[in-house]
C-alpha cells in the first residue's frame, strides 16, 4: 500500500467514532486494501488508520 509523506507537523483533525467527533492529529495518508483513502490519526498516543470520510479539519 503506498503511503503519502507525512506532513511536516501533525495536522489537527476531528474523527467520527461511535457517532461523536473526537480530537486527533493527522500523521500520514495511504490507500487502503479496499482502495479507499485512509488517514493515520493519533489520539492520546494511540495510532489508527481511519477512512478519510470519517475525518474532518479541526475547528480551532
Amino acid at each position: 500500500m503506498p503511503v503519502a509523506p507525512s506532513p511536516a507537523r501533525p495536522i489537527a483533525v476531528q474523527v467520527l467514532i461511535g457517532g461523536r467527533w473526537i480530537a486527533g492529529q493527522e500523521l500520514g495518508r495511504r490507500t487502503g486494501k479496499a482502495g479507499t483513502d485512509e488517514i493515520l490519526v493519533s489520539h492520546h498516543g494511540h495510532l489508527v488508520w481511519i477512512d478519510q470520510r470519517q475525518v474532518r479539519a479541526s475547528r480551532s
